[in-house]
């Protein structure tokens, strides 16, 4: 059951600048050049209402969404401005920046602290030769300071210097073939054969994250790891950490350390994967006042499904919405796709749970409410919180006391986007922890009704759960449901999360009359929109009936007589 509305809260969107926003087109620019626009679109993002903000169309706006993104955010004034009068502008003496880093662009492995020093420094990155110095004043030179830094050396200089300086950590992979495209995989030590993504710069900047890049910071043993927990251990930083970017080394049965918790011995810190993710300084910030209108978070009413013993029930939940870039690109065009078979008559009709990032709500609540705009169109689409509340992480190893905070952080969340469920995902060796010391922690505020399980790794079974065990109740009075694991990597077969949907379908309406169960959907192993409507197709609704994940707690307290 969903939240009273009076509970609900939201960004406030205050008056409108009276400048308009400076729209730069990134299109066919060297790399160097989209350093340099991302640091001063971070630097002028800080105080919008000083020069109205700024946001950059990033191929031309079509891979990355941004032409998209800025339509929906509503109307606004903006302009057009070159990239030239742009850097001008940033770099003219009343302009945010003060002044320049002189740097190689060539020298890739230093440019993640390169983002840091320029955001603590107020100061534009600019080679020797650059036609934008002009004027203005060199604040810092690498090219002697840092001469023969790499990584490692970089990070350690930033992290004596500046890391009480920044506000949050964040990973940019500078272009280390980790996943061995070359040819040939060497986690240890991958070739650097790319080049970095600049996406992020723009909210790295604005917010001060600390950003790096250490291939074995999470390889206990070695001098990246320890310098690694000398910084998860010396900064001033909310706990758990949430690190921005994405951590891809030692990519073995997927990104090994993508989730964070387990790279430092403290297993306080957790993901929001966000590399390369273009405009989050524009997005993030309150004072765009005519961006969208305030609106309060309300899920689509939930009404009580009335528990039937002869029956099935599961929640279909579309998962992979932890990751800020599938909320800008493919979960936007799943939800789209979704609208238009709604609207078609001919397609079956069935309530639909959508992950959907908290982080959103500080990062870019525009997109927030668009997708709750878009759940509003069929009235039965709702929200979750993705893996594992409020950061992907492992949180059942975290200790106590960052487990307390971790669920408080969740709970906060689940407030501000009117839902009650939550997915967590949990490493498999750990689940018994998580179900006695873990979770019953939510009972505490009564805020999560139910938590949809994911095991890591995903083909291994769960053997806390008996064979027809579908859920546990813990927590004071069994307030909190946790149900079994069960992922769907969609219909291409060859696997136990990759059944076609006939198959699954006889799966749900085998198990036992009154079960109550989730099913989550992760597209990373090819899941798609319209497998969910063939899995739909494919049951009797005699005997499955699909429901909303906001709903699953209650029908179990019906199912045993609560």
């Amino acid at each position: 059951m969903l939240l009273a509305a009076a509970a609900i809260m939201t960004t406030a969107v205050v008056a409108a600048s009276p400048l308009p926003v400076r729209i730069i087109d990134l299109a066919n620019t060297t790399l160097a050049t989209k350093i340099a626009v991302q640091v001063c679109v971070g630097l002028v993002n800080r105080d919008p209402s000083a020069g109205g903000g700024a946001y950059t169309l990033n191929d031309n706006g079509k891979s990355a969404g941004d032409s998209l993104w800025l339509d929906s955010a509503g109307p606004l004034q903006h302009v057009n401005q070159s990239v030239p009068d742009f850097l001008t502008t940033c770099l003219s003496s009343d302009g945010p920046a003060k002044g320049y880093i002189a740097y190689n662009a060539t020298d890739y492995l230093v440019v993640p602290n390169l983002c840091t020093l320029a955001a603590v420094l107020d100061a534009v990155p600019l080679e020797a030769s650059s036609p934008y110095i002009g004027s203005a004043r060199q604040i810092f030179n690498t090219l002697t300071t840092w001469k023969g830094f790499k990584a490692y050396e970089a990070t350690e200089w930033m992290t004596n210097h500046y890391l009480n300086a920044t506000t949050g950590m964040a990973k940019m992979n500078p272009g280390l073939d980790v996943h061995g495209h070359n040819g040939h995989l060497n986690p240890f030590n991958p070739p650097l054969t790319g080049t970095p993504d600049p996406g992020l710069i723009d909210y790295i900047v604005k917010a001060k994250l600390f950003n790096f890049f250490l291939n074995n910071g999470c390889i206990p043993l070695t001098k990246d790891h320890a310098l690694f927990e000398r910084i998860v251990k010396t900064n001033p930083w909310h706990k758990p950490i949430a690190v921005m970017g994405y951590d891809d080394t030692y990519a073995i049965a997927g990104d090994l350390f993508e989730a964070e918790t387990t790279c430092a011995s403290q297993f306080d810190l957790g993901q929001i994967a966000s590399n390369g993710c273009t405009n989050l300084a524009f997005f993030s910030n309150p004072n765009r006042a005519t961006i969208t209108p305030a609106t309060p978070l309300i899920q689509p009413p939930s009404p009580r499904v009335a528990f039937d013993a002869t029956k099935r029930f599961v929640a279909i939940v579309v998962g992979d919405g932890d990751n800020i870039n599938f909320i800008k690109g493919s979960r936007r065009d799943w939800m789209e796709e979704r609208l238009k078979k709604w609207d078609n008559a001919s397609n079956v009709k069935f309530p639909l749970s959508w992950t959907l990032s908290p982080r959103l709500i500080k990062l870019a609540p525009d997109w927030m409410r668009w997708y709750y705009t878009q759940a509003k169109k069929t009235g039965a689409d709702y929200f979750l919180l993705p893996p594992s509340g409020d950061l992907y992480s492992y949180p059942a190893l975290m200790p106590p006391a960052i487990q307390e905070q971790f669920v408080t952080d969740t709970e906060n969340d689940l407030l501000l986007m009117n839902a009650s469920a939550t997915v967590d995902w949990e490493l498999l060796l750990t689940w018994e922890g998580a179900l006695k010391n873990f979770y019953p922690r939510y009972s505490k505020r009564d805020i999560v009704k139910s938590l949809v399980l994911v095991n890591v790794p995903f083909m291994v079974p769960v053997l806390a759960f008996g064979p027809n065990e579908f859920y546990k109740r813990v927590g004071t009075n069994g307030s909190v449901v946790a149900f079994k694991p069960r992922e769907w990597r969609g219909s291409k077969g060859g696997s136990a999360q990759e059944d076609s949907a006939a198959a699954l379908a006889k799966e749900l309406m085998g198990h036992p009359a009154g079960t109550v169960s989730a099913i989550y959907v992760t597209s990373d192993g090819g899941a798609q929109m319209q497998d969910l409507y063939d899995l739909v197709e494919a049951l009797d609704p005699s005997k499955v009936e699909v429901v909303d994940a906001n709903q699953l707690a209650d029908l179990v307290e019906q199912a045993e007589g609560g």
